[in-house]
């Protein structure tokens, strides 16, 4: 069985990772890959809206809410714990061509370090880094993007996780 790959993008607060993927996304997307994206956060997310239908079989006790209509569909499950990245990308399995995370920068991943404009901090990352995208030439030797860069970027990501 063929495991889709995943890339995680990962840097500081506002250092312009959600702005690049969203034009990678739209990139590979462009070019008629299937993408799928996880966004992780250490801080407990509300994504349902207080009083409508779903929100109140949540409120009643339902664990698993799903919400369908013909073009999309939510799936809104109560956990006791946080689920790993693969228990995730599982549930893409078969449904995407490469899985872009934003953020999950302590685990195993190929990377792509996005640097802020005036961001001289060390990198605190772990996994393989494939490219860092930064205003400033990296002394570490690894390839080197422009925020503007998106289509070299896609080429490498094609070429490193994709079709490798």
């Amino acid at each position: 069985m063929r495991m889709t790959k995943v890339v995680s993008f990962v840097g500081y607060s506002n250092s312009g990772k959600t702005t690049l993927l969203e034009k990678v996304i739209n990139e590979l997307k462009g070019r008629g890959y299937r993408v799928g994206v996880i966004k992780h956060t250490s801080k407990a997310c509300e994504i349902d809206i207080p009083g409508k239908d779903t929100w109140r079989y949540a409120q009643a006790g339902s664990n698993i809410v799903v919400l369908s209509s013909q073009t999309q569909m939510a799936v809104l499950e109560k956990i006791d714990r946080e689920p790993v990245l693969a228990e995730i990308t599982d549930l893409l399995e078969g449904k995407v061509d490469i899985i872009l995370t934003e953020g999950y920068k302590g685990l195993n991943t190929a990377k792509v370090l996005v640097r802020g404009e005036d961001d001289q901090r060390a990198p605190d990352f772990k996994g393989e880094l494939l490219a860092t995208v930064s205003p400033s030439v990296m002394p570490n030797g690894v390839r080197r993007f422009a925020q503007e860069d998106v289509t070299r970027i896609v080429d490498l990501l094609i070429e490193q996780l994709v079709t490798a």
